[in-house]
């Protein structure tokens, strides 16, 4: 009999209530089931679908993971803070410039333009309103179209992203940087609202031509506020964001007029305003101004004459990138207060201009003027170098260091170099009156009498060069006090006197003064007559002390920066200085250096030109006329000229300081007497008694001294009078017949029978 085989029946279909599943539905999904059941390979390959699906979406998730904990090392509150100009005062509170930053003007989204708002969604996002962050529906479109072309013709960078974009500066062009910045703009949309975003992004995105933020743009292009934007100017404005440059209303009209018109059919397609509307608008070319009002709304608010580019605003921005953190540079808003005086330097400016143009023009000039220079390259050229002849200023105010004036050369576009801090030149006779303020302090007075005679090979012993120096009128005058020889610049006295005082005596002086360590001094006489270099700023600087009893105040720029919240986050208004010469010696070189200012005294043209105050000062003639120099001081301010060629050479024959450097000088005093500086009586040494010294000893005078007619009276400041009597003329020395070695005791030998 045929083997029965026991067939189980079909799985029965289970019967759900009425409430679940209608007749009708079952009668759907009961072939689609009985279909699957007959393709057990279909069944396989959905499986590894959804496995692959799932393990991509694994990965996309920790994709996700990963460049959002890359964004969340970014500081997402960034994108509020806008970096804005840092505004650079004077010491008067006038405005000299501004640095850092870029000019913005901040605004709130009130004082936008409605237009515009409107213009900016339809023209860069227009699903602003719908997205968070990023916009995966214009992703994809995007990517459909740029496959379909062939090329990049749209992109899907969202509002956010490019906010998130300018405010970090992801601009490299990855798939990194991109998928950072999409993780950025979901993290600043979980933290801003929508108003804020646009509001953040308007003020911080570049609009070309240097205009930043909504509101330089509209005041660039057409001279209004944000606010009263027409309609035609609105979409101008967006329709150039993608490439400011090429769109940029100065320079291509027709391409911004043309990405106007696009971006009025854009709102229109959005119902932000009537196609009608949109129309007449398309027909209207916005009127444009020119190009050189948007430079002057990008340079802000300035003085008038105040140099955008100065060795000022240089020397300033090297200052503060000293004193501010990374964060406190890059945001800017910061108010800088200088100690310059707007006013006087621009009148030094002024006088500087005046006097070389009267040096080109005078017959034995035979350099390049400045005017041909200027002709043959009117734009700057940073790789030729100005060959025409070129002055420094510095001016400091006496009681605190405070630089009140800063010349660096003459024309800032034509050469960066500053001449007043960065050059060191020759400084000649400029010197003196510190070597002779060392041999004050060892016990030397004015009325000692020192050999104007050429130096002998053997008079001094460390020094085996025989090195001659002459005296610029090739005379001699003999025995002279020492006086003489400051006030007339001799160059065989300063030697003697710098040899009375010693080498290290007057490095010591100079290190204080603030030179030495810039001059680089070799151990030479030739220092005691100005063979050395140092930078104007630097002998202004140590000038300074005989106006101010020997004190020394380190010169300073800045005086206090606060931060845009009126933080003050550097204060230098507090004086600090050390005293550099005693009280003694400073009046006398004082005295000595005001008489230079007197009828026979190498400085006696500032009378003549018609400075009364009080002054002291000094004239520098360096070799072959290569430099001219004219230091000086009154009881508020000490002021320095340096005139001279780049590469040294001849300025002109007889170019002498108090010829050429000198006019400068006084005429910088002149303007600062008229401008609210008061010079008084210099200051005087407290207890000054006139006494009887012997001219060789230096000593106080005894019978002998009388008795060889070498007895004068000299005012001397009571803690420099000597303590003892002269020794060179006593009884005891004629009678030991002792011969004092060294040129003072040729000087005895001299005046004794």
């Amino acid at each position: 009999m045929p083997r029965k085989t026991s067939r189980l029946p079909p799985p029965s279909r289970p019967v759900l209530a009425d409430s679940r599943w209608s007749r009708a539905g079952w009668a759907l999904v009961d072939p689609v089931a009985r279909w699957w059941d007959r393709h057990p390979l279909l069944r396989v390959v959905a499986g590894f679908c959804l496995l692959v699906g799932v393990v991509a979406g694994l990965i996309l998730f920790g994709i996700f993971l990963h460049y959002d904990r890359a964004a969340a090392k970014f500081d997402v509150h960034r994108v509020a803070v806008m970096p804005e100009q840092s505004t650079v005062y004077d010491a008067r509170g006038e405005v000299i410039g501004h640095l850092h930053g870029d000019g913005r003007k901040m605004v709130s989204l009130d004082d936008v333009s409605p237009f515009f708002q409107k213009a900016l969604v339809a023209r860069e996002d227009k699903r602003f309103y719908r997205h968070g962050g990023v916009d995966l529906i214009g992703a994809i479109r995007a990517g459909l179209r740029n496959t379909k072309d062939g090329e990049v013709v749209q992109g899907a960078s969202t509002l956010t992203m490019q906010l998130a974009r300018n405010t970090f500066d992801q601009r490299e062009k990855t798939i990194r940087r991109k998928m950072i910045e999409m993780a950025l703009a979901r993290r600043v949309e979980s933290h801003y609202s929508k108003d804020d975003i646009l509001s953040l992004y308007v003020n911080r995105i570049f609009f070309g031509s240097g205009l930043n933020g909504i509101e330089q743009a509209a005041q660039g292009y057409f001279g209004k506020s944000a606010r009263n934007l027409s309609l035609p100017e609105s979409a101008m404005i967006a329709g150039i964001i993608r490439a400011p440059n090429r769109f940029s209303p100065y320079r291509h009209y027709e391409d911004a007029i043309r990405e106007m018109q696009d971006t009025l059919d854009r709102m229109a397609e959005e119902k932000f305003i009537p196609r009608a509307e949109a129309d007449t608008a398309k027909s209207m070319r916005p009127a444009v101004l020119p190009a050189e009002h948007g430079l002057q709304v990008r340079r802000g608010s300035r003085v008038q004459n105040a140099r955008e580019d100065s060795e000022v605003l240089e020397a300033v921005f090297q200052k503060v990138d000293s004193i501010l953190t990374d964060d406190q540079r890059d945001e800017g808003g910061v108010e800088i207060y200088t100690t310059i005086d707007l006013t006087l330097q621009e009148f030094a400016g002024q006088a500087v201009e005046k006097q070389l143009l009267q040096i080109e023009m005078q017959p034995g000039f035979q350099h390049p003027t400045y005017a041909s220079f200027a002709a043959k390259y009117p734009e700057r050229n940073p790789a030729v170098q100005p060959n025409y002849l070129q002055a420094a200023v510095s001016v400091i105010d006496n009681s605190n260091g405070a630089i009140r004036v800063m010349i660096g050369g003459r024309d800032f576009r034509h050469s960066r170099f500053n001449r007043a801090t960065q050059a060191r030149r020759q400084v000649g006779s400029i010197l003196k009156p510190l070597v002779y303020a060392t041999a004050f302090e060892t016990g030397l007075f004015p009325g000692t009498l020192v050999s104007d005679d050429p130096i002998r090979v053997d008079e001094i012993q460390w020094d085996r060069t025989g090195w001659d120096p002459k005296n610029p009128d090739g005379k001699s005058l003999g025995l002279q006090p020492v006086s003489v020889g400051l006030i007339r610049s001799r160059n065989p006295m300063s030697v003697r006197v710098g040899e009375r005082a010693g080498f290290e005596a007057v490095k010591t002086m100079l290190d204080h003064a603030g030179i030495a360590a810039e001059a680089n001094l070799d151990e030479t006489p030739q220092v005691y007559i100005g063979n050395l270099g140092a930078s104007l700023h630097s002998l202004v600087s140590a000038y300074s002390v005989f106006a101010n009893e020997g004190w020394r105040h380190e010169p300073f720029l800045i005086e206090r920066i606060e931060s845009r919240d009126g933080e003050v986050i550097f204060d230098r208004t507090k004086a600090t200085g050390y005293r550099v010469l005693s009280p003694g010696a400073t009046w006398l070189t004082s005295n000595l250096m005001q008489q230079t200012l007197q009828p026979g005294g190498t400085g006696a043209a500032v009378r003549e030109l018609g400075f009364t105050a009080a002054a002291g000062g000094k004239t520098g003639t360096t070799n072959d006329f290569r430099d001219a120099w004219f230091l000086g001081y009154t009881s508020k301010l000490t002021g320095g000229i340096w005139i001279g060629m780049d590469q040294p050479e001849t300025i002109i024959d007889g170019g002498y300081g108090g010829k050429l450097a000198l006019p400068i000088w006084t005429a910088v005093m002149l303007a600062a007497e008229t401008s609210g500086y008061q010079f008084d009586a210099l200051p005087q040494s407290d207890e000054i008694l006139e006494v009887e010294l012997c001219r060789i000893s230096g000593c106080l005078a005894g019978d002998e001294c009388r008795r060889l007619n070498c007895v004068y009276r000299e005012q001397v400041p009571h803690a420099m009078i000597p303590r003892t009597g002269c020794d060179q003329h006593s009884r005891e020395s004629d009678l030991t017949n002792r011969e004092e070695p060294g040129f003072f005791g040729r000087i005895k030998n001299i005046l004794e029978p």
